[in-house]
């Protein structure tokens, strides 16, 4: 149903990111989606105004230029949106690579099935400290030194 209402609409929806350069290129997809589909109003017009100055040549001439642009524009538009499509599952990706990369990195994790004896586990800080950020900082930077 909403899909049937989605394409009952005169114009794409307006649904602008906040960020400026995000914002820019969606408006350059927007357009050129609403160039896409109503390229058939100037074409009309173009014809009409071909059988007014040159016949059905100029008529045919026109409507068979015009459908060729139609034809580019519309590819145009398939190709960014498979661009688009395939940016998203990168973007999905890369999340749910920080995300596991963020829980294999992390000390207090425990991996399912192990259990640590309660004497040997740390306190889980769920808000960190500036002390405790310089700690691990320290810890790293001794890591990184003996490497």
């Amino acid at each position: 149903m909403e899909k049937k209402k989605r394409r009952l609409q005169w114009l794409p929806p307006w649904e602008m990111p906040e960020d400026p350069i995000k914002a820019f290129f969606w408006f350059l997809y927007w357009l050129l989606r609403v160039v896409v589909r109503f390229y058939w109003l100037p074409l009309l017009v173009g014809v009409g105004y071909g059988i007014a100055l040159n016949g059905l040549i100029g008529a045919s001439i026109t409507l068979m230029l015009g459908l060729a642009l139609w034809v580019v524009l519309f590819g145009v538009l398939k190709i960014v949106e498979l661009l688009r499509g395939v940016a998203n599952v990168l973007a999905t990706v890369e999340q749910l690579q920080r995300e596991l990369t963020f829980l294999d990195n992390d000390p207090l994790a425990t991996q399912p099935g192990q259990r640590e004896p309660a004497e040997q586990a740390e306190p889980r800080i769920v808000e960190g400290t500036i002390v405790y950020l310089d700690e691990k900082r320290h810890e790293r930077g001794e890591r990184s030194g003996s490497d």
